[in-house]
């Protein structure tokens, strides 16, 4: 069973928030994301949203199958709807040249059993948490994370390096994409945090962790995150779902 909340704040710098979520109908299938939106005018928020209610509307679809499925199952049904909101974000370029060069982050996280499947393209993060760790599941698709993996600069410069927006994968960029796919089988009492980089490049993990740790309950942990977030600068939108295994 998980227990969740959600948050979505505009930041200390930006106009507007071009970060979208999704979380499930309290009895549904546990089904959560985040979309964080990028380029054109004003096209971020227009093709994260094309992605959060293409799932939300394929979510509701298959509300009944999809309690059914297994691990396997469930992957399918996160490939297919990752690609078709990479389509229908692509469509939206071709039909409207304001919207030319948006696209969006996306990543999915779904329980299955006592599983966590998560479906990921771009630098949104899933981390698993409690008192002892707190764990990067996913792998941010970001010139940074390239650069930190080649060794050519380490992990505490990619928080300041002038090159840290750009990722290597997004949906509407190209016409062809990979998701990453990951699995993990939390304990009782861990935590997962579904989060885009406004958070993780204002909050390092330990922060984050602490964090979570000291307030344990999901609302005031939350809302702490979103001030500290804020008060270390938000430069830039900040939204994420935090769940607990109970």
């Amino acid at each position: 069973m998980l227990k969740f909340t959600a948050r979505s704040h505009r930041g200390c710098r930006r106009e507007k928030n071009e970060d979208r979520f999704y979380v499930p109908p309290e009895n549904g299938p546990f089904l959560f994301a985040v979309a964080d939106g990028m380029g054109g005018h004003a096209a971020g928020e227009v093709a994260s949203s094309i992605a959060i209610d293409l799932l939300e509307k394929k979510y509701l679809e298959q509300l009944q199958t999809l309690q059914q499925r297994d691990l396997q199952g469930c992957q399918l049904f996160l490939q297919e709807l990752i690609r078709e909101a990479n389509d229908e974000i692509l469509t939206a370029q071709r039909q409207n040249r304001d919207f030319e060069g948006m696209g969006t982050t996306l990543t999915t996280v779904i329980l299955v059993g006592n599983e966590l499947l998560v479906g990921h393209v771009g630098d949104s993060q899933v981390h698993l948490l409690n008192e002892e760790m707190c764990l990067q599941i996913t792998e941010d698709h970001s010139l940074v994370a390239v650069l930190v993996k080649n060794g050519e600069i380490n992990p505490e410069e990619a928080y300041t390096h002038p090159q840290r927006h750009l990722l290597t994968r997004a949906l509407g960029t190209i016409s062809s994409y990979k998701v990453d796919f990951y699995t993990v089988k939390p304990q009782n009492g861990d935590y997962i945090l579904l989060c885009t980089d406004g958070l993780t490049s204002m909050l390092r993990p330990e922060q984050i962790k602490e964090i979570i740790n000291r307030c344990q309950n999901l609302d005031l942990a939350a809302d702490e995150l979103i001030k500290q977030a804020n008060n270390y600068g938000g430069l830039d939108n900040i939204t994420f779902v935090l769940m607990r295994v109970d």
